[in-house]
């Protein structure tokens, strides 16, 4: 019997002592595997620029290497500051100019510019005499496209014009703080009118006899130089059990909250960004938040569409579903992760956004039955990490403006 016992014992200090090595390596492994990549030059050349007037803006003959953890392309910028082929204010003898508007999603800058709605449009109507402008620009609200339109826009005189809007619209909307905490344009409503409100300037102007372009590769190298130094993020001065955290809070945030309470994971807020407040205003107090977004929204429509159809084109909006809106498990992972106790309403946005633009008398494109179809087929239409389209997403948008589009432009069926 005590030679069996000893034997036990043996096998489980062996066991142990294996467990402890394997989870020495494990550590070190994730220390040297989980360090973040020291970020080299930038690709290419700024495509991206401060704005007086607008906050940020394309930047005229940028070109650069995108790469995220789900995507790569190359976005190049034309001298006149927009994506797509080079093309002249004036349009040329029997041709018109469809006018793409909008965020990211408009841009495209996460495909290839023949797979954005754009390149798509584009083909399908060139055969008519239709250029299609890309006029998207990187986190716009509608009052930044409303201007921007004014600014410089109507220049092209654009035949059609198609306004992406999406969820988060309503909040920047109301916000002199855009993506990415850029200071943006907004306006205010003081009598029954807007007011503007111009950006607020963030960074000092380059010293006189300074080149910018000099300036903003100082910059990089200083970022560079210090993303060289970064440490493998970790959790109780552990990168494996930072990097199960995160997993977890990725995956269950539920769980990791719980967890959070016995100091097994890293704190975090369970109260939603202002931006998700829409889909579930909790007291008066959001409700009253929420209420303003959308007359400050309507407000800016009636004048973008005036201002619209004053130069002769057709205003259109286009809603752009956010993944979580066509996504299940994307939507599951919301409530799970900010207060479950909320009232969530997935559809929170789109019957309200109709019954505003049916009222100003705005033609409304919704497209999220092929948007939540595709989310459950095997084919997806949003890039599963960055929340973008995919060339797939991208195709469904194009589908459902291209009978609109046709009949607008005579353009056959």
């Amino acid at each position: 019997m005590k030679g069996r016992a000893g034997e036990w014992r043996a096998r489980l200090l062996l066991a142990a002592v294996s467990c402890f090595l394997s989870l020495v390596f494990a550590e070190i492994a994730a220390r040297v595997l989980l360090r973040p990549t020291p970020s080299g030059p930038i690709e290419g050349t700024p495509i991206s620029e401060l704005s007086p007037t607008l906050g940020w803006i394309t930047r005229p003959n940028g070109s650069q290497r995108i790469r995220r953890e789900d995507f790569e392309v190359s976005v190049s910028i034309n001298s006149r500051g927009l994506r797509g082929p080079e093309l002249p204010y004036e349009p040329l003898a029997g041709r018109r100019r469809l006018a793409i508007m909008g965020d990211s999603f408009a841009h495209g800058y996460y495909a290839d510019d023949p797979q954005t709605v754009r390149g798509r449009l584009a083909t399908a109507l060139d055969k008519c005499g239709v250029d299609a402008l890309n006029a998207g620009q990187p986190g716009y609200s509608t009052d930044q496209e409303w201007l921007y339109f004014n600014e410089e826009i109507h220049k092209y005189h654009p035949s059609e014009v198609v306004l992406f809007f999406y969820y988060n619209d309503l909040q920047f909307n109301i916000d002199g703080m855009g993506t990415a905490n850029r200071a943006k344009p907004y306006f205010i409503e003081n009598e029954g009118t807007l007011q503007l409100v111009p950006p607020e300037p963030i960074t000092p102007a380059p010293a006189k006899g300074l080149d910018p372009d000099k300036l903003e590769a100082r910059r990089e190298a200083a970022l560079a130089r210090a993303a060289t130094r970064r440490q493998a993020p970790r959790f109780h001065k552990s990168a494996l059990w930072a990097f199960a955290a995160n997993r977890l809070q990725r995956g269950r945030p539920d769980w990791a909250r719980s967890l959070s309470e016995y100091g097994l994971t890293p704190a975090t807020s369970s109260h939603p960004p202002t931006e998700f407040i829409p889909f579930g205003p909790q007291g008066s107090r959001e409700q009253a938040s929420v209420d303003q977004m959308w007359k400050r929204t309507e407000a800016i429509f009636a004048r973008f569409r005036d201002d619209v159809r004053k130069t002769g084109a057709g205003f259109t909006v286009f809603y752009v579903p956010a993944r979580f809106e066509a996504n299940d498990e994307a939507w599951s992972f919301i409530q799970r992760r900010y207060e479950p106790d909320r009232n969530w309403t997935r559809e929170a946005v789109v019957p309200r956004l109709a019954s505003l633009l049916a009222k100003l008398d705005i033609p409304l494109v919704d497209a999220s039955g092929g948007f939540q179809a595709a989310e459950k087929s095997k084919n997806p239409a949003y890039l599963a990490i960055d929340g973008h389209w995919n060339a797939r997403g991208n195709e469904i948008a194009f589908e459902s403006l291209l009978p609109l589009m046709r009949r607008a432009f005579a353009c056959g069926v």
